[in-house]
């Protein structure tokens, strides 16, 4: 059943570019991987209108083809993915609470006292992630992380019943609360939850809009992946059914620009990345070549994103057809997988300009690994 999305803080901003637009509303709602359902609606609703053909494959993904005017045009896959970070309620306890099972990498240490949606068969519930009030707290408890199997939701139920009776089952999909949300005044920089990778299906959305009128150069499959958060599954369905010249994948990445870490190797504001490595890809060098230099065409500044502790579904593509050539950009993230995730506008708006500047010159690109000899 489609979700009731009327609340305040829900309306688009006055001024929106058209990536932050379609954002504001993919960020409503609810799509733990594995229960992306609300999401694939939205996504082919909004890419139908703007593609030659969308289709919603058997595993759940979105796929949308933009075709060159020229019937042997090269052909790219351009990947986002649209599962979130989230939970399952694995149990509703005798009064009323429900235990929850983690559905990717969700940090512990965050997660009490969070707003979260239960979504339900009828509608979406609202509960919160209980914990200890601080007047009980015992010393112990101020030095430990709860860890997750022993959180709970509290959605209002005194039992089981009612918990029931609200519609509650087990398996049903569980995520963070949010609505996207500038930062200070006039920043340009927004917080929500599941920005990571909301924000690169809405860029993709965005640069399918440019193509409305005019075809690309080369043929664009966009594609929308699901349960990229557990394991890039929706990515290695694409990659196995899509023939494709070259692949990239779109997705944010861990900044760490904050006064905790200070290293800045990945900054808010200071462009789109092009990946160099992380621990599910090495980017083609062909690819990264191709990037870096439709950014030194575009006047795009950007980053170098080198981040063992991350993978994208850059890392299920490469592996299609006899071997995809394949790369990614990133857009930096700050507290990434928490409700509070923040973007700066100006990176998405880079990595639209970018996506668009590769996509133009692809016909002409070198997409040999290596330049061999003849002799």
């Amino acid at each position: 059943m489609p979700e009731n999305h009327n609340h305040p803080g829900a309306e688009a901003g006055h001024g929106d570019s058209p990536a932050l637009a379609h954002l504001r509303h993919l960020v409503r709602l609810t799509g733990p991987s594995g229960s992306e359902e609300d999401v694939i609606r939205a996504v082919h609703h909004a890419a139908a209108a703007l593609a030659d053909h969308t289709e919603v494959d058997a595993f759940g993904n979105v796929i949308a083809i933009r075709r060159a005017a020229s019937e042997g045009a090269r052909r790219v896959i351009v990947a986002a993915h649209m599962d979130e970070v989230g939970f399952r309620v694995r149990q509703i306890t005798p009064t009323g609470f429900l235990r929850l099972e983690k559905v990717g990498g969700t940090d512990d240490r965050i997660l009490p006292a969070q707003r979260v949606w239960v979504r339900t068969q009828q509608g979406r519930l609202m509960g919160v992630i209980g914990t200890k009030s601080a007047h009980l707290l015992t010393d112990t408890d101020r030095q430990r992380i709860v860890p997750a199997p022993e959180l709970y939701v509290d959605i209002g139920a005194r039992n089981a019943d009612e918990a029931i009776g609200m519609g509650v089952h087990l398996g049903d999909p569980v995520g963070f609360v949010g609505v996207l949300t500038e930062l200070g005044q006039n920043t340009g920089r927004y917080t929500a939850h599941a920005v990571d990778d909301r924000a690169g299906c809405a860029v993709m959305l965005a640069l399918l809009e440019r193509y409305q009128d005019s075809p690309p150069p080369v043929t664009v499959i966009f594609a929308f992946t699901v349960q990229e958060e557990v394991g890039l599954r929706g990515a290695q369905a694409v990659a196995s059914a899509y023939k494709a010249d070259v692949a990239l994948a779109l997705d944010m990445t861990a900044a760490d620009d904050t006064p905790e870490l200070g290293t800045c190797h990945l900054q808010l504001g200071a462009g789109p990345a092009v990946k160099v490595m992380d621990f599910s890809t090495m980017a083609h060098p062909a690819v990264r070549r191709g990037l870096i230099a439709a950014a030194d065409a575009g006047g795009i500044a950007v980053q170098h994103e080198l981040l063992r502790g991350i993978g994208t579904d850059a890392g299920a593509l490469q592996y299609g057809s006899q071997g995809i050539p394949t790369g990614a950009v990133s857009v930096a993230n700050r507290y990434t997988h928490s409700p509070v995730e923040v973007v700066d506008e100006r990176d998405l708006s880079g990595a639209l300009e970018l996506l668009d500047h590769f996509i133009q010159r692809l016909p002409d690109l070198d997409l040999r690994f290596v330049a061999l000899s003849d002799t």
